[in-house]
């Protein structure tokens, strides 16, 4: 290029981008606060189930928990065994409901 020329670079005729596309999405609406609130208190939840099941096995495998009258040690721990599944499967079903609200958020924004 010489001196004095015009400079006729590729992106001289880029045109900017929209000012829609940048634009600062609104405010989250009351069912999409209430969709992150049940995500979070379902895996936070599940969390608590299963550390209480947890700590009730430990317990049991110490030999320091007190079993129930009339109930053998073995179901008592197949009912622990059983919650801490279904602490997790809580977790799982909580972390499923944020990223559906999550990917409703973006493609809404």
């Amino acid at each position: 290029m010489a001196a004095g020329e015009p400079c006729s670079s590729r992106f001289a005729n880029m045109k900017p981008a929209s000012a829609a596309r940048h634009a600062p999405a609104g405010a989250p609406r009351l069912a999409d606060r209430l969709t992150d609130a049940t995500a979070i208190l379902l895996v936070l939840g599940g969390i608590g189930l299963f550390a209480f099941a947890r700590t009730a096995l430990t317990g049991i495998a110490n030999g320091t928990r007190a079993m129930p009258r009339g109930m053998s040690a073995v179901a008592v721990t197949d009912f622990h065994v059983a919650q801490s599944r279904l602490g997790l499967w809580i977790v799982v079903v909580g972390v499923l409901v944020g990223v559906v609200a999550a990917i409703r958020h973006r493609l809404r924004a």
